[in-house]
């Protein structure tokens, strides 16, 4: 019998990816209208398209990946742990740098999601669902 912290977890990472995928539309808003990333610095003109579509795809790749992964999860199967895990573990540091630049509440959110999805994967019941065979 799955979890329900299986469930919530998926949820949030669902929530996460979401997210990451606003961000990606975002990008490519900005690649159509024009906009730079003052930020980056551009060796050539052609640079400037390649960075926000090249993280567009890894955006999408990514949350995407996490997304499938957390709908087979939240369907009782196991595939889909390790790539919310993993998502989940990388948003750690990243909350941290957010918190170092002064985006408090952004960290914050970052840091709480995190430490609430990986708290629901790793508790001694998820973990019994987890390592149990069909």
């Amino acid at each position: 019998h799955m979890p329900a912290s299986i469930r919530w977890g998926g949820i949030i990472a669902l929530i996460q990816s979401a997210i990451g995928f606003a961000y990606a539309l975002f990008l490519i808003f900005r690649e159509v209208t024009g906009k730079t990333d003052p930020s980056i610095v551009y060796t050539t003109s052609d640079a400037n398209t390649w960075v926000g579509y090249g993280t567009t795809a890894f955006f999408i790749l990514v949350f995407g990946t996490v997304a499938a992964g957390a709908l087979n999860m939240m369907k009782g199967r196991r595939w889909g742990r390790g790539a919310v895990v993993m998502l989940n573990l990388i948003l750690l540091p990243a909350a941290y740098y957010m918190f170092v630049e002064g985006r408090i509440l952004w960290a914050v959110v970052t840091g709480i999601s995190a430490i609430a999805v990986l708290g629901m994967l790793f508790n001694p019941r998820a973990v019994h669902w987890a390592n149990t065979a069909f």
